[in-house]
């Protein structure tokens, strides 16, 4: 059986992660015993990887944003045509003809073609009204122009889903039914056995408290939240009790204005930014802090609940987390801390309790890796995703 999962990201230090999620969804088909391949964007090229030798397709140069993406999926057809799979697999967000065009290939290529398509995040009208409100702000007409563009498109294309799109993949709030087609709704996910665990042993209680977060580009991270916290944590410290520090990984706009909070709050002695790092680096990084930080604004682009990939991570090095969303994980997890999914500055002197109490108990660690292995592994979520497809091939 033969599956290819078609995307449009680009190999860029700024989408490696969601480069990486691709790549784990893939390689989370083939141990299910698929030849499985993935597509994406390098430059002018389309890449179609898995196979033995990566094959390139080369797009025109100097196109604009329309044009480049027609371009892709184009090309994305050409090697549908060429490989004739039994199921495809589309990455999206909103619906929007260059992914039905690729629907429409696959079928059109091998009439027995199961097609997916994935919603990046459920529901979506919050992160386009933000999309507007910051393009207003900005008196950005070409941004604005653009996002609206995308609105249109996906209210004329995604009554027309249907005739090619045999499923939805959803990450967020849980849906049974979208554009006239089912849905499920999942877990983002890891490959685990790719991610070193986590050594939790010789962690003294009363020690300084070291938080991690790693930055992509959405406001939705929230970690302002953690400045603000963490201003006011020094403001009321108790004696004796431990300095806070926070280590950011990252740089982009987002961080750049985290840089400017921090000199603004005089956090420059407890706030750490590191840059990008790779995964080999994050391990290190992983070992040295006590806990992490997921997301903590998503209320800023109207969702309620969230699968952030960045969790995952954290759940599979076995390091504690916080987060401030709905999400599939049990309420009574010792390895993560939920707080409120509003503006409020982060309680750092519960963080500190909170980490205290995952230190003097280093079987946290441990069955923080195992919930990841038996929830969050990419193969237990993409043999879900093919069995309600009905993909063939599977118990």
């Amino acid at each position: 059986m033969k599956f290819l999962y078609a995307s449009f990201v680009t190999r860029t230090k700024q989408y490696a992660g969601i480069l990486k999620k691709v790549a784990g969804q893939t390689d989370g088909v083939a141990r299910l015993g698929w030849d499985a391949r993935y597509v994406c964007a390098d430059g002018n090229d389309v890449v179609l990887c898995g196979g033995e030798e990566p094959e390139s397709k080369t797009i025109a140069e100097g196109l604009r944003w329309r044009g480049r993406q027609a371009a892709t999926a184009e090309k994305i057809c050409e090697f549908i045509a060429e490989g004739r799979y039994d199921l495809v697999y589309i990455k999206g967000f909103l619906a929007n003809p260059y992914a039905l065009r690729i629907a429409d290939a696959a079928k059109s290529a091998n009439p027995r073609c199961r097609v997916i398509y994935e919603i990046a995040t459920y529901p979506y009208w919050g992160e386009y009204r933000r999309f507007f409100r910051v393009d207003w702000k900005r008196r950005d007409a070409r941004a604005f122009a653009g996002h609206l563009l995308e609105a249109a498109q996906h209210w004329a294309t995604a009554p027309r889903m249907k005739r090619s799109v045999d499923a939805l993949v959803v990450f967020g709030q849980p849906v049974e039914r979208l554009w006239g087609i089912p849905a499920v709704t999942i877990d983002n996910g890891v490959s685990v056995d790719r991610i070193e665990p986590r050594d939790s042993s010789g962690r003294m209680p009363g020690a300084a408290i070291r938080l991690l977060g790693v930055a992509g580009t959405s406001v939705a991270h929230g970690y302002d939240r953690v400045l603000d916290g963490l201003a006011q944590y020094r403001k009321a410290k108790p004696p004796g009790g431990p300095e806070v520090f926070f280590d950011l990984v990252g740089e982009n706009e987002t961080v750049r204005a985290l840089r400017a909070r921090t000199a603004e709050l005089g956090l420059e002695d407890a706030v750490s930014f590191l840059g990008y790092r790779d995964s080999g680096e994050l391990a290190l990084l992983y070992n040295r802090c006590d806990a992490a930080v997921s997301s903590l604004g998503v209320y800023r682009i109207g969702l309620k609940w969230l699968s952030p990939l960045k969790s995952r991570e954290y759940c599979a090095a076995g390091i504690p987390f916080l987060y401030a969303y709905e999400d599939t994980l049990p309420g009574n997890a010792t390895f993560a801390m939920k707080i409120p999914n509003d503006p409020s500055p982060v309680d750092i002197a519960a963080v500190v309790r909170f980490v205290e109490r995952c230190r003097g108990n280093p079987a946290v660690s441990r069955r923080e890796r195992q919930y990841a292995e038996e929830y969050f592994d990419w193969k237990i979520i993409m043999k879900r995703v093919l069995l309600f497809v009905g993909a063939a091939g599977l118990e």
